[in-house]
């Protein structure tokens, strides 16, 4: 399958709402280590990512689905560049890796499902997990301009799941 990146339909895989600053109001390592599992911990921005853009691969009987995937990966990688940011303005490097759970990100996070069923089931608990990690971190998070982009990276985790919700329902 051709993908065409020049195209702006990425706006349709994502909320509406534009994105806050990703600035913290001070630094602060702690928060840093916690929100390095959502950059690039088992359950994280680099995993859906990776296990985005392989089904993307996987799917490709399902062209509509194939090219879906490639944009909720832009995405994600959007969110992934907002995290690295604000851990960087928190005070530690952006490596692929989990400091609270001192792992580096290796390619056996993501689920490598091959069944159009299994994926699409795969990616919805990927996405749930993903806000259930974010809501998590804004109850140990005391800083409003970090809470305000994890709630918004939530919304657009939201408009996957319906995404994904409409494509298993359509197979």
């Amino acid at each position: 399958m051709v993908f065409d990146f020049n195209r702006d339909d990425i706006n349709n895989y994502r909320a509406c709402a534009p994105y806050p600053p990703a600035r913290p109001e001070k630094p602060n390592r702690y928060y840093a280590k916690l929100i390095s599992g959502a950059f690039a911990g088992k359950v994280s921005e680099m995993t859906a990512i990776a296990q985005y853009t392989v089904h993307g691969f996987f799917t490709d009987g399902y062209p509509e689905i194939s090219v879906g995937y490639r944009y909720i990966a832009m995405v994600e990688n959007i969110h992934l560049e907002m995290l690295s940011m604000l851990i960087a303005d928190l005070g530690l490097k952006p490596i692929l890796a989990s400091y609270e759970a001192n792992q580096f990100w290796n390619g056996s996070f993501p689920v490598y499902a091959y069944d159009i069923r299994e994926i699409l089931r795969a990616d919805l608990r990927g996405e749930r997990a993903a806000i259930a990690h974010y809501k998590k971190l804004i109850t140990q998070i005391d800083d409003r301009h970090i809470k305000e982009l994890l709630a918004r990276i939530i919304q657009d985790e939201e408009k996957h799941i319906e995404i994904l919700t409409s494509y298993y329902e359509g197979i």
